[in-house]
Protein backbone atom coordinates (compact mmCIF):
# COMPACT_ATOMS: atom_id res chain seq x y z
CA UNK A 1 0.00 0.00 0.00
CA UNK A 2 1.20 3.62 -0.43
CA UNK A 3 2.57 5.26 2.44
CA UNK A 4 0.39 8.33 2.00
CA UNK A 5 -2.37 5.65 2.46
CA UNK A 6 -1.33 3.76 5.82
CA UNK A 7 -2.12 6.28 8.41
CA UNK A 8 -6.12 8.21 7.23
CA UNK A 9 -4.84 11.54 8.64
CA UNK A 10 -1.11 11.38 7.10
CA UNK A 11 0.89 14.64 7.55
CA UNK A 12 1.86 14.73 4.09
CA UNK A 13 -1.42 14.73 2.86
CA UNK A 14 -3.12 17.27 1.34
CA UNK A 15 -7.19 17.38 1.71
CA UNK A 16 -10.73 18.91 2.23
CA UNK A 17 -13.76 19.40 4.41
CA UNK A 18 -16.40 19.26 2.72
CA UNK A 19 -19.82 20.05 5.32
CA UNK A 20 -23.53 19.78 3.61
CA UNK A 21 -25.86 20.90 6.14
CA UNK A 22 -29.83 21.52 6.32
CA UNK A 23 -31.49 23.91 9.13
CA UNK A 24 -34.85 22.01 8.15
CA UNK A 25 -37.95 22.63 9.92
CA UNK A 26 -36.93 23.29 13.78
CA UNK A 27 -34.05 25.89 13.20
CA UNK A 28 -34.57 29.11 11.29
CA UNK A 29 -32.49 30.04 8.16
CA UNK A 30 -31.59 32.93 9.64
CA UNK A 31 -30.15 31.17 13.08
CA UNK A 32 -28.53 29.19 10.96
CA UNK A 33 -26.30 31.36 9.31
CA UNK A 34 -25.40 33.85 12.06
CA UNK A 35 -23.80 30.91 13.42
CA UNK A 36 -22.07 29.46 10.73
CA UNK A 37 -20.89 32.83 9.30
CA UNK A 38 -20.13 34.69 12.51
CA UNK A 39 -19.25 31.55 14.73
CA UNK A 40 -18.27 28.65 13.22
CA UNK A 41 -16.07 29.46 10.07
CA UNK A 42 -14.40 32.38 12.11
CA UNK A 43 -13.13 29.72 14.69
CA UNK A 44 -11.55 27.86 12.60
CA UNK A 45 -9.85 30.29 10.31
CA UNK A 46 -8.24 32.52 13.04
CA UNK A 47 -6.82 29.73 14.87
CA UNK A 48 -5.67 27.26 11.88
CA UNK A 49 -3.09 27.65 9.61
CA UNK A 50 -4.08 24.47 7.84
CA UNK A 51 -7.36 26.03 6.62
CA UNK A 52 -6.08 27.07 3.46
CA UNK A 53 -9.85 28.12 1.95
CA UNK A 54 -13.26 28.81 3.44
CA UNK A 55 -16.12 29.20 1.25
CA UNK A 56 -20.01 28.70 2.21
CA UNK A 57 -22.16 27.56 -0.90
CA UNK A 58 -25.97 27.50 -1.47
CA UNK A 59 -26.68 23.55 -3.06
CA UNK A 60 -29.35 24.67 -5.94
CA UNK A 61 -28.98 20.91 -7.47
CA UNK A 62 -28.40 17.64 -5.72
CA UNK A 63 -29.12 13.69 -7.00
CA UNK A 64 -27.97 10.76 -5.08
CA UNK A 65 -28.39 7.25 -6.87
CA UNK A 66 -27.25 4.36 -4.47
CA UNK A 67 -27.48 0.22 -5.31
CA UNK A 68 -27.46 -0.23 -1.69
CA UNK A 69 -30.02 2.24 -0.10
CA UNK A 70 -33.36 3.99 -1.22
CA UNK A 71 -33.06 6.67 1.21
CA UNK A 72 -31.74 9.84 0.07
CA UNK A 73 -32.97 12.20 2.28
CA UNK A 74 -29.78 12.87 4.06
CA UNK A 75 -28.14 13.32 0.43
CA UNK A 76 -30.26 16.99 -0.51
CA UNK A 77 -28.82 19.31 2.01
CA UNK A 78 -29.28 23.04 0.90
CA UNK A 79 -25.85 24.27 2.22
CA UNK A 80 -22.39 22.93 2.15
CA UNK A 81 -18.74 24.68 3.08
CA UNK A 82 -15.88 24.21 2.06
CA UNK A 83 -12.55 24.31 3.31
CA UNK A 84 -9.02 23.38 0.97
CA UNK A 85 -6.85 21.37 4.26
CA UNK A 86 -2.90 22.06 3.78
CA UNK A 87 -2.11 18.79 5.75
CA UNK A 88 -4.74 15.96 7.32
CA UNK A 89 -2.74 16.10 10.19
CA UNK A 90 -4.72 18.79 11.57
CA UNK A 91 -7.75 15.74 12.30
CA UNK A 92 -5.62 14.70 15.02
CA UNK A 93 -4.51 17.93 16.59
CA UNK A 94 -6.25 18.12 20.47
CA UNK A 95 -6.61 21.91 19.50
CA UNK A 96 -9.21 21.31 16.37
CA UNK A 97 -10.62 17.79 18.46
CA UNK A 98 -11.76 20.32 20.77
CA UNK A 99 -13.48 22.37 19.27
CA UNK A 100 -16.36 19.42 18.86
CA UNK A 101 -15.86 17.93 21.81
CA UNK A 102 -16.23 21.39 23.46
CA UNK A 103 -18.91 23.28 21.50
CA UNK A 104 -20.13 26.48 22.55
CA UNK A 105 -23.37 26.39 24.28
CA UNK A 106 -25.21 28.56 21.26
CA UNK A 107 -23.42 25.66 19.23
CA UNK A 108 -24.48 22.54 20.61
CA UNK A 109 -28.46 23.68 21.00
CA UNK A 110 -28.26 24.70 17.29
CA UNK A 111 -26.98 22.02 16.31
CA UNK A 112 -29.39 19.95 18.10
CA UNK A 113 -31.85 20.94 16.03
CA UNK A 114 -30.79 21.00 12.44
CA UNK A 115 -31.65 18.66 9.80
CA UNK A 116 -28.81 17.23 8.29
CA UNK A 117 -24.96 18.09 9.56
CA UNK A 118 -23.08 16.06 6.98
CA UNK A 119 -19.23 16.36 7.46
CA UNK A 120 -16.95 14.04 5.09
CA UNK A 121 -12.68 14.13 5.45
CA UNK A 122 -11.40 13.71 2.38
CA UNK A 123 -7.23 12.90 1.03
CA UNK A 124 -6.15 14.92 -2.09
CA UNK A 125 -5.35 12.62 -5.08
CA UNK A 126 -4.73 15.18 -7.60
CA UNK A 127 -4.50 19.19 -8.47
CA UNK A 128 -5.03 20.27 -11.84
CA UNK A 129 -3.48 23.61 -10.71
CA UNK A 130 -0.39 21.87 -8.74
CA UNK A 131 2.96 22.48 -10.17
CA UNK A 132 3.72 18.77 -11.82
CA UNK A 133 0.39 18.04 -11.84
CA UNK A 134 -0.29 13.92 -10.78
CA UNK A 135 -3.03 12.24 -10.56
CA UNK A 136 -1.87 9.45 -7.57
CA UNK A 137 -4.74 6.86 -8.12
CA UNK A 138 -3.33 6.04 -11.58
CA UNK A 139 0.50 5.98 -10.61
CA UNK A 140 2.24 2.97 -9.72
CA UNK A 141 5.35 3.97 -8.69
CA UNK A 142 6.40 1.96 -5.26
CA UNK A 143 6.14 3.99 -2.21
CA UNK A 144 4.08 6.84 -3.72
CA UNK A 145 3.80 9.85 -2.10
CA UNK A 146 1.16 12.19 -1.89
CA UNK A 147 -0.25 14.23 -4.88
CA UNK A 148 1.31 17.42 -5.74
CA UNK A 149 -0.50 20.11 -4.30
CA UNK A 150 -1.42 23.53 -4.61
CA UNK A 151 -1.09 25.23 -1.48
CA UNK A 152 -1.64 28.58 -1.54
CA UNK A 153 -3.83 30.30 0.89
CA UNK A 154 -6.70 32.24 -0.82
CA UNK A 155 -8.15 35.20 -0.05
CA UNK A 156 -11.67 36.24 -0.32
CA UNK A 157 -11.18 37.38 -3.54
CA UNK A 158 -9.69 34.62 -4.79
CA UNK A 159 -11.70 32.34 -3.71
CA UNK A 160 -15.04 34.50 -5.40
CA UNK A 161 -12.81 34.94 -8.64
CA UNK A 162 -11.83 31.43 -8.91
CA UNK A 163 -14.72 29.09 -7.38
CA UNK A 164 -18.24 31.04 -7.67
CA UNK A 165 -19.41 27.78 -9.06
CA UNK A 166 -18.49 24.12 -7.85
CA UNK A 167 -19.82 21.00 -8.97
CA UNK A 168 -18.94 17.75 -6.73
CA UNK A 169 -19.42 14.69 -7.99
CA UNK A 170 -19.23 11.07 -6.60
CA UNK A 171 -18.82 7.83 -7.16
CA UNK A 172 -18.18 4.48 -5.57
CA UNK A 173 -17.29 2.14 -8.70
CA UNK A 174 -17.64 -1.13 -8.26
CA UNK A 175 -14.08 -3.43 -6.96
CA UNK A 176 -13.15 -4.45 -10.14
CA UNK A 177 -14.26 -1.14 -12.02
CA UNK A 178 -12.32 1.44 -9.98
CA UNK A 179 -8.98 1.40 -11.81
CA UNK A 180 -11.21 1.62 -15.24
CA UNK A 181 -12.75 4.50 -13.17
CA UNK A 182 -9.93 6.25 -12.85
CA UNK A 183 -7.60 5.42 -15.95
CA UNK A 184 -10.98 7.50 -17.66
CA UNK A 185 -10.99 10.25 -15.36
CA UNK A 186 -7.55 10.97 -15.57
CA UNK A 187 -7.44 10.63 -19.57
CA UNK A 188 -10.22 11.13 -20.84
CA UNK A 189 -13.10 13.49 -18.75
CA UNK A 190 -11.02 15.91 -17.11
CA UNK A 191 -8.76 16.90 -20.24
CA UNK A 192 -12.20 17.44 -21.73
CA UNK A 193 -13.45 19.45 -19.19
CA UNK A 194 -10.45 21.68 -19.41
CA UNK A 195 -11.94 23.02 -22.17
CA UNK A 196 -15.43 24.14 -20.87
CA UNK A 197 -15.64 27.88 -21.20
CA UNK A 198 -15.04 28.87 -16.97
CA UNK A 199 -13.42 26.24 -16.07
CA UNK A 200 -10.84 26.98 -13.88
CA UNK A 201 -9.90 23.91 -11.55
CA UNK A 202 -10.02 20.05 -10.75
CA UNK A 203 -9.60 17.91 -8.34
CA UNK A 204 -9.61 14.94 -7.13
CA UNK A 205 -10.05 13.22 -3.49
CA UNK A 206 -10.51 9.93 -1.99
CA UNK A 207 -12.90 9.86 1.49
CA UNK A 208 -11.62 9.22 4.84
CA UNK A 209 -13.81 9.65 6.97
CA UNK A 210 -17.88 10.82 6.76
CA UNK A 211 -20.30 11.23 9.58
CA UNK A 212 -23.77 12.42 9.35
CA UNK A 213 -25.68 13.83 12.27
CA UNK A 214 -29.19 15.49 12.67
CA UNK A 215 -33.04 15.03 12.51
CA UNK A 216 -33.66 13.99 9.15
CA UNK A 217 -30.99 11.44 8.77
CA UNK A 218 -30.73 7.43 10.04
CA UNK A 219 -29.32 6.47 13.01
CA UNK A 220 -25.89 5.27 14.00
CA UNK A 221 -24.64 6.73 10.78
CA UNK A 222 -26.24 4.60 8.47
CA UNK A 223 -25.57 7.54 5.68
CA UNK A 224 -22.34 8.53 6.61
CA UNK A 225 -22.18 4.46 5.22
CA UNK A 226 -23.23 5.49 1.90
CA UNK A 227 -20.96 8.81 0.94
CA UNK A 228 -19.17 7.77 -2.02
CA UNK A 229 -15.63 6.94 -1.94
CA UNK A 230 -14.21 9.14 -5.28
CA UNK A 231 -14.76 12.94 -5.26
CA UNK A 232 -14.41 14.93 -7.98
CA UNK A 233 -14.63 18.68 -7.43
CA UNK A 234 -14.58 21.29 -10.44
CA UNK A 235 -14.58 24.45 -10.08
CA UNK A 236 -15.68 27.56 -12.67
CA UNK A 237 -15.97 30.75 -12.80
CA UNK A 238 -19.79 31.49 -13.73
CA UNK A 239 -22.53 29.30 -14.23
CA UNK A 240 -23.20 28.75 -18.08
CA UNK A 241 -21.11 25.66 -17.86
CA UNK A 242 -23.42 22.93 -18.16
CA UNK A 243 -25.21 24.86 -21.34
CA UNK A 244 -21.97 24.63 -23.22
CA UNK A 245 -21.08 22.15 -26.14
CA UNK A 246 -17.54 21.21 -24.38
CA UNK A 247 -19.79 20.24 -20.98
CA UNK A 248 -22.55 17.80 -22.79
CA UNK A 249 -19.71 16.36 -24.65
CA UNK A 250 -17.61 15.43 -21.76
CA UNK A 251 -20.83 13.73 -20.36
CA UNK A 252 -21.62 11.62 -24.02
CA UNK A 253 -18.12 9.58 -24.80
CA UNK A 254 -18.63 5.83 -25.33
CA UNK A 255 -15.48 5.66 -22.55
CA UNK A 256 -17.37 7.04 -20.23
CA UNK A 257 -20.82 4.93 -20.97
CA UNK A 258 -18.01 1.81 -20.40
CA UNK A 259 -17.02 3.06 -17.36
CA UNK A 260 -20.79 3.57 -16.18
CA UNK A 261 -22.10 0.34 -17.39
CA UNK A 262 -18.74 -1.70 -15.53
CA UNK A 263 -20.42 -0.84 -12.62
CA UNK A 264 -21.18 2.05 -10.20
CA UNK A 265 -22.22 1.32 -6.49
CA UNK A 266 -23.56 4.83 -5.62
CA UNK A 267 -23.11 8.11 -7.82
CA UNK A 268 -23.78 11.70 -5.49
CA UNK A 269 -23.90 15.21 -8.18
CA UNK A 270 -24.27 18.39 -5.94
CA UNK A 271 -24.04 21.87 -7.79
CA UNK A 272 -23.08 24.63 -5.35
CA UNK A 273 -23.14 27.89 -6.08
CA UNK A 274 -21.22 30.99 -3.82
CA UNK A 275 -23.04 32.00 -0.47
CA UNK A 276 -19.93 33.61 1.28
CA UNK A 277 -16.12 33.52 0.83
CA UNK A 278 -13.20 34.39 3.76
CA UNK A 279 -9.87 35.41 4.04
CA UNK A 280 -7.44 32.27 4.92
CA UNK A 281 -6.73 34.91 7.61
CA UNK A 282 -4.22 32.42 9.90
CA UNK A 283 -2.99 31.15 7.01
CA UNK A 284 -2.39 33.83 4.74
CA UNK A 285 -0.33 35.26 7.55
CA UNK A 286 1.86 32.23 7.89
CA UNK A 287 2.33 32.00 4.29
CA UNK A 288 2.10 29.74 1.39
CA UNK A 289 2.30 26.27 2.78
CA UNK A 290 5.31 23.61 2.07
Amino acid sequence: MAEAQKDPYNERDAGLLLVFSDPGKDATVDEFHDWYDNEHVPLRISRFPEFLTAARYAVPSSSFVSSTSDDARAFSAKWAAAYTISSNALYKDPAYTSLRSQRSPREAELLSRVAVLDRRIYRLVYDSSAEGALDTTTDSRDGLGPAPADLRPRTKADVESEAKFVVATSVTPAEENKAAYDEWYVKEHVPMLKKVPGWKRTRRFELVDALINGRDVRPDNQDGKEVPLCLGLHEYENGDFESTPEYKAALDTPWRTKVIEGGIVRRERRVMQLHRAWDAETALKAGPAS
